[in-house]
């Protein structure tokens, strides 16, 4: 509004904002027909969504505690937390995209216990196997 105030037109505004141009000029309008009030989002329609802000608090809070205890979640396994604690019926694809818009990245886990395994049992199997080879 203040570009305009200026003497810009509504392409160097767009420009300026890097909005396109239609947009630029539907606010411009909306702003003189009813100043700033007119220029606030109208209600989406649709129906409100399921969960709420203090529920992905809490959803993210108990990640926190569970990364330090070193407990991995799978995205399924955090919609039914949501439902048994929070009485929130969310789908674990959606529950994906919330917590990635807060930051959370979901990762595979492995499909190994390598991390597991004791050296010493690992050294004595490979040398009863190296004493197992039929070559070199």
């Amino acid at each position: 509004m203040r570009l305009s105030g200026q003497g810009r037109i509504a392409l160097e505004i767009a420009s300026l904002v890097e909005k396109h141009v239609a947009t630029v000029r539907k606010a411009l309008h909306r702003f003189i027909d009813g100043g700033f009030e007119a220029l606030a989002d109208a209600p989406r329609p649709g129906r409100p969504p399921r969960w709420t802000r203090e529920d992905l608090d809490a959803l993210e809070e108990m990640l926190d505690e569970a990364a330090a205890r070193g407990v991995i979640w799978t995205l399924p396994a955090l919609a039914g937390w949501l439902r048994r604690e929070r009485g929130v019926d969310v789908d674990s694809s959606w529950l994906s995209v919330l917590l990635h818009r807060d930051g959370f990245r979901c990762k595979r886990t492995r499909d190994s216990i390598r991390h597991q395994a004791d050296p010493a049992l690992q050294a004595a199997a490979w040398a009863r196997l190296e004493g197992l080879r039929l070559y070199g």
